[in-house]
């Protein structure tokens, strides 16, 4: 995948996991992952990582685990006729932000894949329910 179509948003699928891989469980697998431009999605037979590249030298990366038991929802949000990308939001409970108010709010997983990836947006829908919301 080209330098070009990570910067439009293209996901690569089965990209870079070292991030990752580091934090594995002896038994825990590699579903599928989705690397973008900087970040990425990683799930695993007991979770989800989300790996977010910060700063401008991306020295610094934060990694954040969701366990199974933590992933609630699922929310696709097909693009419109104006809207380039498909937004995917996973619900998950932990994941908290403090209002400016007081109190704190859980807020999703959240991430666009571009229109031109509509199908493995939908691979990942997929995935998510088959592994983490589907009761087998």
């Amino acid at each position: 995948m080209g330098l070009f179509d990570k910067v439009v948003g293209h996901a690569e699928i089965g990209g870079d996991t070292s991030t990752v891989e580091e934090f594995l469980f002896p038994g825990e697998e590699i579903i599928q992952s989705f690397h973008f431009l900087r970040d990425s999605i990683v799930l695993t037979n007991l979770g989800i990582y989300v790996v977010d590249v910060q700063g401008l030298s991306g020295s610094k990366v934060e990694t954040k685990f969701f366990p199974k038991k933590t992933i609630k929802t699922i929310a696709f949000e097909t693009a419109g006729t104006l809207d380039m990308d498909v937004d995917i939001k996973i619900g998950v409970d932990n994941n908290p932000v403090v209002l400016v108010e007081g109190g704190s709010v859980n807020v999703p997983i959240e991430f666009k894949v571009p229109r031109a990836q509509a199908e493995e947006a939908k691979k990942i829908i997929h995935l998510v329910k088959e592994h983490y919301l589907l009761i087998k």
